[in-house]
């Protein structure tokens, strides 16, 4: 090799290590959320989380993906097709265990969960003309209960079960937020079931637009919801949190949870966890403003108030990843056995 080739070849390797450390430090990470449909909580929740994230974590960059929310989210990070998503705890635990009754496709046992986040509450709504004075007379009735293979509809056929009824019993209609919406404004369906965290927009507008009443859960539904599956809590739905709604409403409440995969790296799951609970600078304000992932939530939504880090293993049905796992430890958290990651023991 002549000293002239030796030459030029050394100062293009020079110029490529001088460049290649401010190139790897800006290589970004991407991460993202899978949320829900636009006027459900999922969504302004999981945008203002990954708005939080992307901000205060240099190199990661996070998306919010609108979607079918539970029992859709969880399949797309089964298949790698997303790294995170919000679900309802119940739908989490028959998918980690594969549930044959309630999960019908395959079993996604490398599911963890990072954190639980705010309480949904199961609203049952009806036209006021449609002559409906308990949820027994639902039977009959035209009844949108989610979209097909949805958390929501994942919780209506229980709750039918625990009344002795089932869709044969009555014409279930399977539709999402805007189209249930649209459907009750006008007057395609007699009533609306759905879990969702109060308020939730899509009821606040059918409630503002049409003369609707809110259904109670008999006490005895409730018993036997809880009784069978622990993770329907008994609630009162205060009075005045919607429209038309002048008194409080007896029904039930499972925890949305947020998810992710085994296979996913834990030193990102880890800063991902330390983000939702900590302060940390917004990196893309003037100010640099202190912030939390949980505290960004709070702002976007009612329900955001709910995420606390007292209440992080609150509802979790599944085991932490270990890098969510890494961080509880660290704060002292005391984690039950059943949520310790297999990985970790």
């Amino acid at each position: 090799m002549s000293k002239r080739l030796f030459f030029i070849i050394s100062i293009v390797v020079v110029l490529a290590l001088a460049f290649s450390g401010p190139a790897m430090a800006q290589k970004k990470r991407f991460f993202g959320i899978a949320t829900g449909g636009i006027g459900g909580v999922y969504y302004p929740v999981g945008g203002a989380l990954a708005m939080a994230l992307t901000n205060t974590i240099p190199d990661l960059a996070v998306t919010a993906h609108t979607g079918n929310a539970s029992v859709a989210n969880v399949n797309l990070i089964s298949r790698g097709e997303v790294e995170s998503g919000i679900s309802q705890n119940n739908v989490a635990l028959a998918a980690y265990t594969g549930d044959k009754e309630s999960w019908k496709t395959p079993q996604v046992k490398s599911l963890r969960s990072i954190s639980s986040l705010f309480p949904e509450t199961v609203h049952t709504v009806a036209l006021a003309k449609a002559g409906i004075k308990s949820a027994y007379d639902l039977k009959g009735k035209r009844l949108i209960v989610g979209d097909k293979g949805s958390g929501t509809e994942f919780d209506a056929r229980r709750f039918l079960e625990a009344m002795g009824l089932s869709y044969k019993d009555l014409e279930p209609i399977y539709v999402y937020y805007a189209a249930a919406v649209q459907r009750m404004q006008d007057e395609q369906a007699d009533a609306l079931f759905w879990t969702a965290g109060v308020p939730i927009s899509s009821i606040i507008e059918i409630a503002t637009t049409k003369d609707v009443v809110f259904l109670p859960f008999p006490d005895e539904v409730i018993q036997k919801l809880h009784s069978k599956y622990l993770y329907y809590t008994p609630v009162t739905m205060p009075a005045k949190s919607y429209p038309k709604q002048p008194a409080p409403v007896k029904t039930v409440a499972i925890m949305a949870i947020w998810v992710t995969r085994a296979e996913v790296d834990e030193q990102m799951i880890y800063e991902i966890t330390t983000h939702l609970w900590e302060k940390k600078p917004q990196l893309y304000r003037e100010k640099k403003e202190l912030a939390s992932g949980a505290e960004m939530m709070a702002a976007a939504h009612e329900q955001g108030k709910n995420v606390k880090f007292e209440n992080a293993l609150l509802g979790v049905t599944i085991p932490l990843h270990k890098g969510a796992y890494k961080y509880y430890k660290e704060k002292g958290i005391q984690v039950p056995a059943a949520l310790i990651p297999p990985e970790a023991k």
